[in-house]
C-alpha cells in the first residue's frame, strides 16, 4: 500500500513539473517608438523616432502565475530634441536626431492569470531596466541665428551617460502552443528616469543638458 501510494505522489509531482516548470527560457523582439522628456525650457522634444530591440527572455517562477523577469534586451532607442547650440562659434539651434544602442538587464515582476478558456492568459508587469551604452550617433541639423544652416552626422558617445535606468511597465497575452512553450505579446512602456546628457549647453554654458530617453514597445517572444 506505501508502495502504491509513494508512486501515485511520484506521479503527480511529476505531471505538475511537466506543466509548471520553474524556469522557462526563450527569445523576442520588438518595435518601438521612442522620445524625450525633459526639464529644461528651452530643450524641446522633437518628435517620434522608431526602433527595435531583440534578446533572450527568462522566467524564474515563485509560485504558479508569479514569475520574475529578466534575461537582456538589444534595445535600439532613437528620438530627437531641439535645443540652443553654437556651432564654429556661430549661435543658433539645433536639431539632433539620437540614434543609440544599449544593452539592457531587466529585471520585473510579472503576475498571470490563469488559463481563459484553455487558450489564453492575461499578465501584467511591473519592474526595472539598467542599460548600459552601446553605441551612440546623431544627425545633426543646426539652423544659425545669423547665416547658412549645417547639417552633419557625428558619433556623440562620449557624449551621453554610460548606464540608463528606466521603470518598466507592460500588458499583454499568452498563447499556448504546445505543452509548457508558449508565446507572448504585448505592449510594454520603458520610462527613463534619469538624465542621459552629460555636460552643459555649449551656447549657454550655464545651462546643464537635460534629456530622457523613453519608448513604448509592441513585443512579441517565443518561452520554451
Amino acid at each position: 500500500m506505501k508502495r502504491i501510494i509513494i508512486l501515485i505522489i511520484f506521479f503527480v509531482a511529476a505531471d505538475l513539473q511537466a506543466q509548471h516548470k520553474a524556469v522557462q527560457f526563450g527569445f523576442g523582439g520588438s518595435v518601438s517608438a521612442g522620445w524625450f522628456a525633459t526639464n529644461v525650457e528651452q530643450y524641446h522634444n522633437n518628435g517620434v523616432r522608431f526602433g527595435g530591440s531583440w534578446g533572450l527572455v527568462t522566467d524564474i517562477f515563485m509560485m504558479e502565475g508569479v514569475a520574475i523577469t529578466t534575461g537582456f534586451n538589444v534595445n535600439y532607442l532613437n528620438g530627437s530634441m531641439t535645443m540652443p547650440y553654437t556651432y564654429d562659434t556661430i549661435p543658433g539651434t539645433i536639431q539632433r536626431n539620437f540614434k543609440t544602442k544599449y544593452l539592457e538587464i531587466p529585471i520585473i515582476l510579472t503576475l498571470k492569470t490563469k488559463n481563459i478558456k484553455d487558450k489564453i492568459r492575461i499578465f501584467g508587469q511591473v519592474g526595472f531596466g539598467l542599460g548600459f551604452l552601446l553605441s551612440a550617433k546623431a544627425d545633426d541639423s543646426f539652423t544659425a541665428t545669423e547665416g547658412t544652416n549645417t547639417t552633419d552626422t557625428k558619433d556623440i558617445y562620449d557624449e551621453i551617460a554610460f548606464t540608463r535606468e528606466a521603470l518598466i511597465l507592460g500588458i499583454g497575452i499568452e498563447i499556448p502552443v504546445y505543452g509548457s512553450s508558449f508565446i507572448r505579446t504585448g505592449f510594454r512602456f520603458n520610462n527613463g528616469f534619469v538624465n542621459i546628457l552629460k555636460g552643459n549647453n555649449r551656447l549657454i554654458p550655464e545651462i546643464k543638458n537635460n534629456g530622457r530617453n523613453n519608448f513604448i514597445e509592441f513585443n512579441v517572444a517565443f518561452l520554451f
